[in-house]
């Protein structure tokens, strides 16, 4: 089932965006990255602790060689595919999403 999560002007391009995603038991917080020709989203959570990966409202650290960083106990984490590449919860991912769009709103999807 699709979910609507944001408008398409919203998500900006290159960089990590946070969006909302209402449920039955509160809120989901799903991290997108809109890039020029792909897209990724992930549930904003990290294996290890469940901590969210923003250490601000949409600010996230990721390296040079676009690896996403935790901000709690610096795991990091390929920004394509959501697999822990080192620290506490290596081997481990981030929960990914089908992520789509038309010409004026973004979705994702549960896997």
């Amino acid at each position: 089932m699709k979910h609507k999560i944001a408008q398409l002007i919203d998500v900006p391009i290159d960089q990590w965006s946070e969006h909302t995603l209402p449920t039955n038991n509160g809120s989901t917080s799903i991290m997108i990255k809109r890039g020029h020709a792909e897209w990724v989203a992930f549930i904003n959570e990290c294996p290890h602790q469940g901590r969210r990966m923003n250490y601000a409202e949409n600010a996230f650290l990721e390296t040079p060689d676009k690896q996403l960083v935790c901000p709690a106990h610096g795991a990091t984490f390929d920004a394509t595919s959501g697999l822990c590449t080192s620290g506490p919860c290596a081997g481990q991912s981030l929960t990914s999403l089908v992520i789509s769009f038309d010409e004026k709103e973004v979705f994702v999807e549960f896997l």
